[in-house]
Order: structure tokens, then C-alpha cells, then sequence
């Protein structure tokens, strides 16, 4: 076992920059191509890509829960198989169709991703590699953290997916962005360049989001016009009727 913890603290620890882009760098340009692609995807339009999202949220969570399960039950081979697909797919469905709960596994899942790829230069992942008290603490932060911006994506959808998609977007592609240029040499460029994109994709995501508030807001104003415009008309109609049946 301590071997084990031993080899992920020299693949972990030693990495210049946060996991998934430290594997990036390592398994060539078709994996540095797929987290660029993923990576600005949700930077930009993490909140039109919602459902979708929390589909993929909900099956890895559904998923995780159905390994918990076999390990509870006893269960092996195909029966743990099906448990686990089971749930995932359950999951996802709960996830695809029902927002609130979606958003929460979303926004869940993403904090806890950027927390790790944020945290992974300065603290080497400590809580990944060991059971210490500094790596409890740091863990039951993060956990802590993840599960309030969670709850809150379930009152402000929204706004809250938005930061996540963009911080998670950001922190993806833009070291790896670096990689792939051959110019990430230091921790805190890729830091750089991931901040940078998450500013710009969360401009980019309010603006479209507020552009989509006005033309609903507009289209709510015209019908309400339209409305206001009918029964002025028939209010119209029946004054006069009103006055030609007076007059006889």
C-alpha cells in the first residue's frame, strides 16, 4: 500500500501544473486537442450545456453510489456490474429531467474538480496521497465548499453554473493550452492562463445570458401590449354599443 501512495505522490506531487493537464501533457496531442475542445465548451457555454452536463454528473455520482452498494452487498462479477450501470443510468435520467437536482450534482462535481486542479500545484494533493490530519482538513474544505456553492446552484441556477463551468472551462483549457505551445514552464502561467479564460468565459455566459433575459422580457412586453391592445378594442366596442343602445 505504501508503495502505491508512494508512485501517486511522484506522478501527483511532481507535476508542474494540475492533474488533468499534467496526464494531458504526457498522453500526446489528442489528449491535449479533447481538453481544449472540452475545456471551452464549458468555459463559454457551460450553462446552454446544462442538462447535458448534469446527465454526465448524475451518472458518475449514480455510479459511484452503485459501487458503494456492491461494496455494501457483498456482490461481484456481473451483479456488481449491473448494480453500477443501474444506478448511473438512474442517475443521469433524475439529473437529465430534473433541474434543480441536476444543477446540484453539476455544480457539485465541478467545484470539486476545480478544487483539486486548483489546489494540486501548491498543496502536491495531499489529500489524494495520504489520510493525514492536514489532508482531513483540506479534504472536508473542499467538501464543505462544494456542497454550499451546490445548494446555492439549487436557489440561483443560473449565475452560480455559470462561475463553475467557467472557473472548471478555464482551469482545463487554458494550461493546456500552454502545453500544447510548449510555453507552460511555471505553476503560476498556468494559473495565468486559466484565470484568463474564465474571466472571458464568464463575460461571455452573463452576456449571453442577459441578452436572453431582454428578449424574453420583450417578447413578455409585446404580449402583454398585444393583450392590453385587445381589450382596449373590445372595451371600445362595448362603449358604443353601450351608447346605441342608450340612444334608442
Amino acid at each position: 500500500m505504501n508503495e502505491v501512495l508512494d508512485f501517486g505522490k511522484t506522478i501527483i506531487g511532481g507535476a508542474d501544473g494540475p492533474t488533468s493537464v499534467f496526464l494531458a501533457g504526457r498522453l500526446g496531442m489528442g489528449v491535449k486537442a479533447a481538453a481544449i475542445a472540452i475545456g471551452l465548451l464549458l468555459c463559454f457555454f457551460g450553462l446552454k450545456l446544462t442538462r447535458i452536463l448534469a446527465a454526465l454528473a448524475g451518472l458518475g455520482a449514480g455510479g459511484a453510489a452503485g459501487f458503494v452498494i456492491t461494496l455494501a452487498a457483498g456482490t461481484k462479477g456481473t451483479v456488481s456490474l449491473v448494480i453500477i450501470l443501474a444506478c448511473g443510468i438512474i442517475a443521469a435520467l433524475l439529473s437529465l429531467f430534473l433541474y434543480k437536482p441536476g444543477a446540484f450534482l453539476l455544480v457539485f462535481s465541478l467545484v470539486m474538480s476545480s478544487a483539486v486542479s486548483i489546489l494540486g500545484v501548491a498543496s502536491g494533493f495531499p489529500f489524494s496521497v495520504s489520510l493525514g490530519r492536514d489532508s482531513l482538513v483540506m479534504g472536508g474544505i473542499v467538501l464543505a465548499v462544494s456542497l454550499v456553492l451546490a445548494v446555492l446552484a439549487v436557489i440561483f441556477s443560473e449565475p452560480v453554473i455559470i462561475v463553475a463551468t467557467s472557473v472548471t472551462g478555464g482551469m482545463t483549457a487554458g494550461p493546456v493550452i500552454l502545453l500544447a505551445a510548449g510555453l507552460s514552464g511555471k505553476p503560476w502561467m498556468s494559473y495565468a492562463a486559466g484565470g484568463l479564460l474564465f474571466v472571458l468565459g464568464m463575460g461571455v455566459q452573463f452576456l449571453m445570458q442577459s441578452r436572453k433575459i431582454g428578449r424574453k422580457e420583450k417578447s413578455y412586453a409585446d404580449e402583454k401590449r398585444e393583450k392590453d391592445s385587445v381589450e382596449s378594442e373590445v372595451e371600445k366596442a362595448r362603449n358604443i354599443l353601450k351608447e346605441d343602445e342608450e340612444e334608442e
